[in-house]
């Protein structure tokens, strides 16, 4: 049975979420959540419609690898998931996703949307470019 991934980008206001597999070595932006009062609630129902096994979260450090305050609010939110799901969660460095994400992103659009509507875009692709570098190195 392949593990299944959930990568995660996480923001202040938003966690972009990307799923993947053993399997398949691929990863996909999945969706973005509020980062909110039901954000917990809403991961669990994603972690079960998706059967994911383990949890990968970006780690974002500064260009030097030093931590930085959103690096400490993310080991927070680690330790929040790590005790409602029980499940494995892995860090994964994530400088430059952002930006590679909006890039990408981008690259590929071809309408103009909504500039909220780009930036969940956008967070569910760090999310996956998050989950696919954990996915390259396994």
């Amino acid at each position: 049975m392949p593990e299944v991934y959930l990568g995660i980008d996480f923001g202040s206001k938003r966690i972009g979420l990307a799923l993947g597999n053993s399997f398949t070595g691929a990863a996909r932006a999945l969706s973005v959540l509020p980062n909110n009062g039901d954000l917990y609630n809403a991961l669990a129902k994603t972690i079960k419609e998706w059967q994911v096994t383990q949890i990968i979260l970006g780690l974002p450090l500064d260009m030097d690898g030093e931590e930085q305050e959103i690096t400490r609010q993310v080991k927070n939110f680690a330790r929040k998931i790590k005790h409602h799901t029980q499940l494995p969660l892995n860090f994964v460095d994530e400088r430059l996703t952002s930006f590679e994400a909006e890039r990408q992103f981008k690259s590929l659009r071809q309408n103009s949307q909504a500039k909220a509507k780009n930036k969940d875009q956008i967070d569910a692709m760090a999310a996956q470019i998050i989950l696919q570098s954990f996915l390259d190195q396994n």
